[in-house]
């Protein structure tokens, strides 16, 4: 399409579709599909195809001659899994619970939905809602279904998005060699394998975080994180994010700790590498 040209729906036609890779998403996968719509409207020659990513996806309500697509972990009434352990004698005894956002409740099922479970291999659906846009969800870590797209992944039309991931939080699962708490970057059962793998496609990496010290934070675990620190150059600085909420809030995970969701933004990608032209020394002799 020549410089300066309106964009149109026929401008689409043999165009990239644009991938938008949504990990760790929660609440952005119970939205309905005509929320994410408006990203058509706002870029009318534009093709999406929108993939919500982790393990607590929202995944479509059961047909009835649908078997669940929803996971077969129980849940107690305020939406967290509770953690328990046989006694000796034999009855249960509960532990305390560490945090977790819950998962949303399944989201209504569109005519057009269908199960994906055996192109991804995970608990998966695919919503092709409109010509322009096409949503894809899938309940597992991004890890596990990475190898299917690695060869496929194009930094001028593929992007990531994370939603506060909390990469500088301490893991409550993985524990350095001292004994402390990983952050969630280095994790090996959160980010850690993930965010190098994301670094070797060249693809924009976007992040927000709920206040300035949310940003802070997981900007400086990039620092300390292996295989990601000195491997990235930046795409958008740190800062504010002018479409984040306008609202504070209390922390669902602290009462102590008030939120804007989205507050502040920014974006990196794999460190680019100068190509270097080196004499063949077959040509020296």
């Amino acid at each position: 399409m020549p410089p300066g040209a309106p964009e149109t729906e026929e401008a689409s036609v043999g165009k990239p579709q644009v991938r938008i890779f949504i990990l760790g998403a929660r609440a952005e996968s119970s939205l309905p599909p005509h929320v994410w719509e408006q990203l058509c409207m706002l870029f009318p020659s534009t093709n999406f195809h929108l993939f919500f990513i982790g393990p607590q996806v929202s995944l479509p309500k059961p047909s009835k001659s649908a078997a669940p697509l929803q996971g077969n972990s129980a849940e107690d009434s305020s939406g967290e899994v509770s953690k328990k352990e046989i006694s000796e004698e034999g009855n249960p005894t509960y532990l305390p619970n560490v945090y977790q956002p819950p998962t949303p409740n399944p989201i209504e099922r569109h005519k057009r939905t269908r199960s994906s479970l055996e192109r991804y291999g995970v608990p998966s659906y695919t919503v092709p809602y409109s010509h322009q846009l096409t949503i894809t969800g899938m309940q597992t870590n991004y890890s596990h279904v990475h190898a299917q797209f690695q060869h496929t992944l194009d930094p001028y039309s593929d992007f990531f998005f994370f939603f506060s991931p909390g990469f500088g939080f301490p893991s409550p699962d993985s524990l350095a060699e001292s004994g402390e708490p990983l952050l969630q970057i280095a994790s090996p059962t959160e980010w850690g394998p993930v965010l190098p793998q994301l670094l070797a496609s060249k693809c924009a990496i976007f992040v927000t975080g709920f206040s300035p010290a949310d940003v802070e934070r997981d900007v400086r675990s990039l620092s300390t994180a292996p295989e990601v620190a000195g491997e990235f150059e930046w795409v958008v600085t740190p800062g504010p994010n002018h479409f984040g909420s306008e609202k504070w809030e209390v922390a669902d995970f602290d009462p102590r700790v008030m939120v804007k969701t989205n507050w502040g933004i920014w974006a990196i990608r794999g460190k680019s590498r100068d190509v270097q032209e080196r004499k063949n020394i077959f040509s020296l002799l």
